[in-house]
């Protein structure tokens, strides 16, 4: 396999254990009050990478011009918002649904590949599109006792924006990584996330409180689950963006597909094993629809993967 399917395959990986450290805290330390603090503490993290960026390349600073550096910035802080909308969806629903939900990034992947990189679609990927859709769309419904279905209208909104900005965020910064170089992008781009969370902290009270509340409580266990879950978001993201500039976007986002896969075996994992730290719905129902639509979603992927 090259080089580009490993680093691929890497993110979703980290970010599935990054998604459950964050379920955990949300339920079980936050308990509805914390998407602030994570999200406060998500991009104001974002900080750190710069130092290490700067010794990798010392140039990253001057290298992109002012209107990349400007683009970049606002990269960042789209994909701040994308992270914020995936919290609020993972404060209220399960793991093993969130994240499948947002395997629609590859789709819109595809089309801001066409528009924005020229990237063209032939009738099998926008068939194997089709089926990602179909897939998302069966994982949205709550199946009841009687078998009849639901949607989760606010889960399905919310999953839908994280995941179209998402996909900007991975087509824009190929677009301008391209000319300007990985190292100086990355860089830019962490400037925007860490600006997201800057504006944030001063213009919104109860975030500002809720991560107040959390460094005061001084738990050395919470503090830790989220540095831990900030080095597995940034080293995933890091190699999803050098995977993109080794393959189409659109190939790198379905390899992202495989994230549910992880999530789904982690979740079933943690809830028979260790239950006290997340709970998943297993029932015969609940296994089934979640099994059949990450095999659609995943079959989907497939094929975009071959057609590609």
């Amino acid at each position: 396999m090259h080089n580009w399917f490993f680093l691929s395959l890497t993110a979703p990986f980290l970010w599935a254990i990054a998604n459950h450290v964050d379920k955990y805290l949300l339920s079980k330390h936050f308990q509805g009050n914390g998407i602030g603090a994570i999200f406060l503490f998500s991009s104001i993290f974002s900080v750190f990478v710069l130092p290490i960026v700067l010794i990798i390349n010392p140039d990253a600073v001057s290298a992109p011009s002012m209107i990349d550096k400007l683009l970049l910035i606002c990269i960042g802080i789209i994909g701040s918002i994308a992270f914020l909308l995936y919290l609020y969806a993972l404060d209220i629903e399960e793991s093993s649904i969130v994240i499948p939900l947002l395997q629609m990034v590859p789709v819109f992947g595809y089309f801001l590949g066409y528009f924005i990189l020229g990237e063209t679609l032939n009738k099998m990927q926008m068939a194997a599109a089709g089926i990602v859709i179909l897939g998302v769309i069966l994982l949205s419904l709550k199946v009841e006792r009687d078998w009849k279905f639901r949607v989760k209208k606010k889960v399905l909104l919310l999953t839908i924006g994280a995941s179209l900005l998402f996909a900007l965020q991975e087509t824009a910064f190929k677009s301008i990584a391209l000319g300007d170089g990985f190292m100086p992008s990355v860089f830019w781009q962490y400037i925007g996330l860490t600006i997201a969370g800057v504006i944030g902290y001063t213009f919104i009270p109860q975030y500002r409180n809720e991560l107040k509340g959390m460094l005061k409580a001084k738990q050395p266990l919470i503090l830790s689950l989220n540095i831990s879950s900030e080095v597995l978001y940034i080293t995933g993201n890091i190699a999803s963006n050098l995977a993109a500039l080794m393959a189409p976007v659109a190939l790198v986002l379905v390899v992202s597909s495989y994230q549910p896969l992880f999530v789904f075996i982690g979740g079933t994992l943690l809830t028979l094993f260790l239950p006290k730290i997340t709970t998943e719905g297993i029932s015969a129902k609940q296994l089934i629809q979640k099994l059949l639509s990450i095999l659609i979603i995943l079959l989907g992927s497939c094929l975009l993967y071959f057609s590609s």
